[in-house]
């Protein structure tokens, strides 16, 4: 069976500020893409979300969840639109299939051809209109590094009835939703069984069935919106298969707040089908790097993983095979007339992108290793010391040549390491300086860069709290 290419679509979190700052200039379709979104949001009283995906200074991933959740899933979905529009459109990579995760499934759904850009933006503008009027209870989601069976376990025994396991997402992650008092339980015990397990920066406890009430109110609020057999092959993670028809379109639609996320089977299912070149339609690289957990011979490519110029955007392209990169995309989002503001699927495909690939950078090795002690150099007093003993404990774990991560470099929007591998290169470096992680009561979205991950542990050594910590 020849080798086949699955183009992945995350969900909620896969946000970076001024993502396409320096790409729109060189791509119309980013400028155009945006400005239908911004058109859906104008027609239901939304700001504008191009500035968010075009200045890198505007709100954080934490500035949104805390303040904005709507303009955030807004861009989030624009942000995966337009990452396959690039990759399909104008550099020609064809997709053998296409599979969303949570969220995602919407935006997979919409580059399929099961809806237009517009009525896939209605969607996501009216599921928080829901989230909003059906008064969804506090919660969120919390990630830990066991399987699905130990996280099961763990919620039995703590006989919480509204924890749920939202997520199986490899054979060592699992998410589990549910409202905020269980989740600090849950985690209490996740930490005495020495398990990490990292709050995400999420506002909601999705793919649980205390959303029920919001699923249905959504459901009904969307049900006149045109749906279509999709014209690219969908795997549903929430549904377990192949999409074939309508009425499979409207029940991840409907269903897919409060439906757990399969995305283990998901990707081994795929994978069985022939998958094995796995490129991610979005910020960040959090899809390939699970797959590349759960599949042995993944090729993973993530052109979106930090921000980016367009050299560095084709650079990290160049991998993909000249097969790969023949034909024409199958399905189009170039903007037409419709019936809600001006967007279809059907459009002329435009050319590829001019321009010599560069070498390409230094990529994080995205393949779990065992775990061992970094080798890093002695814990000194001096700043200069720390930061390099800090240094060392990070690109141990991410895989990055420690000369990669520079004083001043965002650890997400500039080298796209997640917070989920944030908090465990960080809860390994208090180890090492004999900090307790339970004692640090640290938010680690207020320490972005390595100088102030240093700032913080140096406060931690002399025993002070940080600023903005939860202590």
């Amino acid at each position: 069976m020849p080798a086949r290419t699955a183009f992945l679509f995350p969900g909620q979190g896969s946000y970076l500020p001024g993502l396409f700052g320096t790409l729109a200039g060189h791509h119309p379709l980013i400028d155009e893409s945006l400005s239908i979104v911004d058109e859906v949001g104008a027609g239901l009283g939304r700001a504008p979300v191009s500035p968010m995906l075009l200045d890198p200074g505007s709100p954080t991933l934490q500035d949104l969840v805390e303040h904005d959740p709507p303009a955030l899933h807004l861009a989030i979905f624009a942000s995966s639109v337009i990452a396959f529009r690039l990759l399909a459109e104008e550099y020609r990579i064809r997709p053998d299939l296409l599979l969303g995760h949570s969220f995602g499934e919407l935006t997979a759904l919409t580059a399929a051809g099961a809806l237009t850009l517009e009525d896939g933006a209605y969607l996501v503008a009216q599921r928080d209109e829901s989230l909003r009027r059906i008064e969804a209870p506090r919660g969120g989601l919390v990630a830990v590094n066991c399987g699905a069976k130990q996280a099961h376990d763990i919620i039995g025994a703590l006989d919480e009835w509204d924890l749920a396991v939202a997520a199986d997402n490899s054979p060592g992650q699992v998410v589990v939703s549910g409202p905020d008092a269980e989740l600090a339980r849950f985690q209490e015990v996740a930490a005495a069984l020495e398990l990490t397990a990292t709050r995400l920066r999420i506002p909601y406890p999705f793919h649980n069935g205390i959303l029920a009430d919001t699923a249905d109110d959504f459901g009904a609020r969307v049900a006149d919106v045109p749906k279509r057999v999709p014209r690219l092959p969908v795997y549903s993670a929430l549904l377990g298969r192949y999409l074939h028809d309508v009425a499979e379109v409207e029940q991840v639609i409907s269903g897919h707040l409060v439906m757990p996320v399969r995305f283990l089977d998901a990707a081994r299912e795929i994978h069985a089908d022939g998958a094995r070149r796995f490129v991610e339609c979005g910020p960040k690289g959090v899809l390939v790097d699970l797959v590349a957990a759960i599949v042995p011979d993944a090729t993973t490519v993530a052109p979106l993983r930090r921000r980016t110029d367009r050299r560095g955007f084709e650079a990290d392209l160049s991998g993909l095979t000249p097969s790969e990169r023949a034909g024409r995309a199958t399905v189009s989002l170039r903007r037409a007339p419709s019936s809600r503001v001006a967007a279809t699927t059907a459009g002329p495909v435009v050319e590829p992108g001019s321009g010599s690939p560069a070498p390409r950078r230094a990529e994080p090795d995205p393949r779990p290793s065992e775990p061992s002690e970094p080798k890093v150099p002695s814990a000194g007093t001096d700043r200069e010391a720390v930061f390099d003993t800090v240094r060392s404990v990070y690109a141990d774990l991410l895989g990055y040549p420690p000369d990669a991560l520079e004083p001043d470099a965002d650890l997400e929007a500039d080298l796209g390491i997640d917070s989920i591998k944030q908090t465990e290169a960080f809860t390994r470096t208090l180890e090492h300086f004999g900090i307790p992680p339970a004692e640090s009561g640290t938010r680690l979205t207020n320490y972005p860069t390595m100088d102030a991950i240093v700032d913080l542990v140096l406060r931690l050594r002399k025993g002070r709290h940080p600023v903005g910590s939860d202590a």
